[in-house]
């Protein structure tokens, strides 16, 4: 996490998550990552929302050597990456105080372009953490596939990390009135496999579950 004190929670500065075990923990749960810049060649933000994995103290981001956005992001801009995850929607007596459980983090810093001898590592990565088994399992990827793949790494040295957990927080003189407060959780899960109608008669592999 960065000591620069611009990239520290301001508002809220008690749900600042220090913990790196923490942030990794999140990193790792996630598969899409909000990727924000300006583009200088119109001169207007963009927010994308990526595929990307994490591998030690770095997040890996792919995409076609033919994707405009991709080449962009390749130039060395200044980005800022954020991944979230929502746990509650948090039901207070007012509009005002409701609010959401959530865990979040913000990734700063320019991306750097990996160079072919660096790709099959990080492609193994990303495959891995989208598909466990996958790369074992899979058609092995071509050159011509690799090629054609964009990949670029951000490090995790500038981060901003926040989380809010609990329960609703309310109005002292709200809590006597006679209304409903609360959580409503949502998780996500995984649902059973459903296979593809040209792979019918073929057993679901261990590693698909």
């Amino acid at each position: 996490m960065s000591n620069d004190e611009k990239f520290h929670v301001q508002r809220h500065a008690d749900r600042e998550v220090h913990d790196q075990l923490d942030i990794e923990k999140l990193l790792d749960s996630q598969y899409v990552a909000h990727v924000g810049f300006i583009d200088p060649d119109i001169n207007a933000p963009f927010v994308i929302p990526m595929g990307f994995a994490r591998d030690g103290n770095r997040i890996l981001i792919h995409g076609s050597t033919g994707s405009r956005m991709m080449m962009v992001i390749a130039k060395g801009l200044d980005l800022c990456v954020t991944v979230t995850q929502l746990n509650a929607i948090v039901v207070a007596r007012s509009a005002f105080n409701s609010s959401m459980n959530y865990e979040s983090v913000m990734i700063f810093g320019k991306a750097r372009v990996l160079n072919e001898s660096e790709k099959d590592i990080a492609l193994e990565r990303i495959t891995t953490k989208l598909v466990p088994g996958l790369w074992e399992y899979g058609r092995q990827m071509t050159k011509k596939e690799s090629a054609a793949t964009l990949i670029v790494e951000l490090t995790l040295d500038k981060v901003s990390a926040k989380a809010r957990t609990g329960e609703p927080s309310d109005d002292e003189e709200d809590v006597s009135l006679p209304l409903w407060a609360g959580i409503l959780p949502l998780t996500t899960s995984v649902g059973a496999p459903i296979t593809a109608k040209n792979a019918q008669g073929i057993p679901v592999p261990p590693h698909i579950g």
